[in-house]
């Protein structure tokens, strides 16, 4: 049986608002006995919300009779500690849904220019994210990259250059080694994201408002690129020609390998989290070697690291077009919205910021179905002032 973790969660979140089918209970029953991995992820998950507080403030939450009913097929004698761990967190099951909340505030009051009853057509401001790009060349000229049509563009040192219909932007490599750097630029503007291979072979994803500076052909001892924003590196291995991402006066230092930077120009933070191989972060004079499963953050403009062992799918799975949300704040996930489907946000009041949420979404979905799912499960409401959409809560 093959699911998304939307549709799993989807699911439990059907039961815990009994609406659920027995199709539904079934197929539930068959996703948490169809392996070790799954009954594992899923008890896992519901722990770190446990930790963290989370469930302790939901009302509807299923007793864990009820839950040891729906999973009862799922024991396994071969691992009597594995299941007695989705025993103890089932109960806490109505924590998570498309996106969890991890925190439960109360709001006296709220403006009376927000009416937060209503029921708001939220595609009327936004849009749904698609690929598209502007690529400036040597000479400046700008060249927009959304019409989905294959073109073949030659630069002045006579580099070829393929956009074709699926918005994927190839380099080819030349046979004889140039001696000077000719660049291009890629940006991508808000609700965009585009991918590109260099001449090298390395391949490149960037989000929204991202822009990435590169040679057209790497020439000299190094690989360097200058990025702003969020990429998704998969590096062709040279290893007497190592590849650098730099950014905001942070370098990120590798021979073969995948990982990703954020590097927003509005957020104090670079992010580099490694998915495979290893990389070296430098910034001001420090360096940080990664392994796989590591992340390092630094604030710009300083030297101090911190470094995290962390799920690596959470910070890449946006080039397959999922959200995903691991403990992480209302007004960060706002702001990765915003970026997709081009929309602002306002808060209410400073603490609806940081309340805390865990889950995943398909990039794909209208915002109203991503909001519609907060709402159901957070003590929040969104609504539409002008341009904007303004978050808050029902005066009751």
């Amino acid at each position: 049986m093959s699911f998304s973790k939307e549709d799993i969660i989807s699911l439990i979140n059907s039961y815990q608002q009994n609406t659920i089918s027995d199709e539904g209970i079934k197929q539930l029953e068959n996703w948490l006995a169809e392996n070790e991995k799954n009954a594992d992820e899923f008890a896992n998950y519901l722990a770190l919300l446990k930790a963290s507080g989370a469930i302790s403030s939901f009302t509807q939450i299923k007793t864990e009779e009820a839950w040891s009913r729906i999973i009862g097929t799922t024991s396994n004698t071969k691992k009597q500690s594995k299941t007695s761990k989705i025993h103890l967190w089932l109960p806490y099951a109505a924590a998570v849904v498309l996106i969890c909340v991890i925190g439960y505030l109360m709001m006296d009051q709220v403006e009376k220019d927000y009416n937060f009853d209503r029921n708001y057509n939220f595609a009327e401001i936004s849009t749904i994210g698609s690929k598209k790009a502007v690529l400036i060349l040597n000479n400046g000229n700008a060249m927009n990259l959304d019409e989905n049509l294959d073109s073949l563009i030659a630069e002045v040192d006579g580099t070829l250059i393929k956009n074709d219909a699926s918005n994927s932007l190839t380099y080819n490599k030349r046979k004889s080694e140039q001696s000077k750097l000719i660049y291009n630029q890629i940006s991508i503007p808000r609700g965009g994201e585009y991918s590109l291979t260099l001449a090298d072979g390395t391949k490149v994803w960037l989000n929204s408002e991202s822009t990435l500076k590169y040679p057209v052909q790497f020439v000299g001892k190094i690989r360097k690129v200058e990025l702003t924003g969020e990429a998704y590196f998969e590096v062709a291995h040279n290893r007497v020609k190592p590849f650098i991402v730099e950014s905001h006066g942070t370098e990120v230092k590798v021979l073969g390998t995948k990982f990703n930077v954020s590097s927003y120009s509005d957020e104090e933070d670079i992010t580099t989290t490694l998915v495979e191989g290893s990389v070296q972060v430098s910034s001001f004079g420090s360096s940080e070697l990664l392994v796989p499963g590591y992340q390092a953050v630094v604030k710009k403009g300083s030297s101090q690291f911190q470094v995290n062992k962390v799920n690596a799918d959470l910070y890449t799975s946006w080039i397959n077009g999922v959200f995903q949300f691991k403990d992480q704040s209302l007004e960060e996930i706002c702001h990765q919205l915003s970026r997709w489907y081009n929309v602002e946000f306002f808060f209410t009041e400073n603490k609806y910021r940081e309340l805390r949420f865990a889950g995943a979404a398909k990039k794909n979905r209208p915002l109203d179905f991503t909001l519609e799912m907060i709402e159901k499960m957070a003590d929040v409401k969104f609504a539409i002032k002008g341009n904007k959409i303004i978050v808050g809560k029902s005066i009751y």
